[in-house]
């Protein structure tokens, strides 16, 4: 599975008609909005992916479509002892192009591609996950109140693992720029602000208040990360930088 992120610019026809000189007001003009469109292409070898939700635009080539399943007994046992509900999800295998709905200007993602190794179970927020490779197994894990009142979630998160012995492939795509860092143990990581958009079953995490009785500094609530693990983190997350 492979996969391109493409930036799809209006035609020639589209600048003549709206009286718009392409040379130089490409991508930017006074008066009106040069339509600028994002949109991922994924491309299949005889390998298949697993998509969001109501994320098809279309579809090209020797593909067959189905609702995401693995083997059923690996399946329910991993669902019922890590997450609490299984996840139902599109996928398309065979050889083509699948094409993701296409975003405006303004509702651009950046994507983050994450290879999961059969150790490590990766847990991410509400809207970060995009597509992945099929050979996974996918579930949901159910958030704790306070980690609930903490962020926009809701109850639910999903939970991907790559099926045994096999490593799989999944992309995450969130409104400011991301990378990987890891903890080890003894590190924690503390922040004032939704700071980490996932992470691997090694590590906890818990949003508690900084100290008792007013003596906690002035921060109050803060997310806080311990253990062992990977965390897909964004830093400039709020700061309008893109």
């Amino acid at each position: 599975m492979q996969y391109e992120v493409k930036i799809l610019e209006p035609t020639d026809l589209w600048y003549l008609q709206n009286n718009i000189n392409k040379e130089t007001n490409k991508f930017y003009h006074p008066t009106k909005n040069i339509p600028f469109v994002q949109q991922v292409e994924i491309r299949l070898e005889n390998s298949g992916v697993v998509i969001q939700k109501g994320a098809l635009h279309r579809c090209v080539g020797k593909l067959t479509h189905g609702v995401y399943k693995t083997d059923n007994r690996l399946r329910d046992v991993w669902v019922s002892l890590m997450t609490e509900v299984d996840y139902n999800a599109p996928v398309y295998k065979g050889s083509g192009n699948v094409y993701l709905e296409p975003r405006g200007k303004g509702q651009f993602l950046h994507y983050t591609a994450i290879d999961i190794s059969e150790q490590e179970q990766w847990e991410f927020d509400d809207g970060i996950f995009q597509f992945c490779s099929d050979n996974v197994i996918l579930g949901t894990k159910k958030l704790k109140f306070r980690q609930m009142a903490g962020s926009s979630d809701g109850r639910w998160r999903i939970a991907i693992k790559a099926l045994n012995g096999q490593r799989a492939r999944v992309v995450t795509g969130t409104s400011a720029i991301t990378k990987i860092i890891e903890i080890h143990r003894g590190e924690t990581v503390i922040a004032d602000y939704d700071f980490v958009k996932g992470f691997t079953s090694g590590i906890q995490e818990d949003y508690r208040k900084l100290g008792h009785f007013g003596k906690g500094g002035g921060e109050g609530y803060v997310w806080i990360y311990e253990g062992e693990g990977r965390l897909l983190v964004s830093e400039n997350d709020g700061m309008g930088l893109g």
